[in-house]
């Protein structure tokens, strides 16, 4: 049985200066956050390792493993494909697995993070904020 994936981007969280700062987690089932409901990072920078790691993921043989990792912390989110249409993920810490986290759809995550980057977006062109990360990120989620 599979898995529900979401990202949480809380936009009212965010900050600038220079980089989009903000809380942003991996939600499994709707109650599971990982790394956890209120851990900030660099949203734009993760969010395009995310949408390339994803890419990857999608074309990798199976067993391949990809890392979702965040900038803050040494933590990541290990997605390991077990199906050509599945995978699985893993909580890392320290470079030792932590949480097995489930099995999820590659097109569930694909939309969790299309849907989390246009969140960023949005918020964005709201506050008229820009940098290299966004450009990056505007044309990474048109390649999904």
């Amino acid at each position: 049985m599979l898995n529900h994936i979401s990202i949480e981007l809380d936009v009212h969280s965010l900050t600038y200066s220079n980089q989009i700062v903000g809380n942003i987690a991996f939600v499994i089932d709707f109650h599971d956050y990982f790394p956890g409901q209120d851990w900030s990072d660099f949203v734009a920078i993760v969010l395009n390792w995310w949408v390339d790691n994803y890419r990857a993921l999608l074309f990798a043989p199976l067993r391949e493993t990809y890392s979702f990792q965040f900038m803050d912390g040494p933590i990541q989110i290990a997605a390991k494909k077990v199906t050509a249409t599945d995978v699985e993920l893993t909580f890392v810490e320290d470079s030792h697995p932590k949480t097995p986290m489930g099995i999820v759809s590659l097109e569930e995550l694909k939309d969790a993070l299309i849907k989390t980057s246009h969140q960023l977006l949005n918020a964005v062109d709201r506050n008229g904020w820009e940098n290299e990360e966004i450009e990056q990120l505007r044309y990474g989620i048109k390649t999904l």
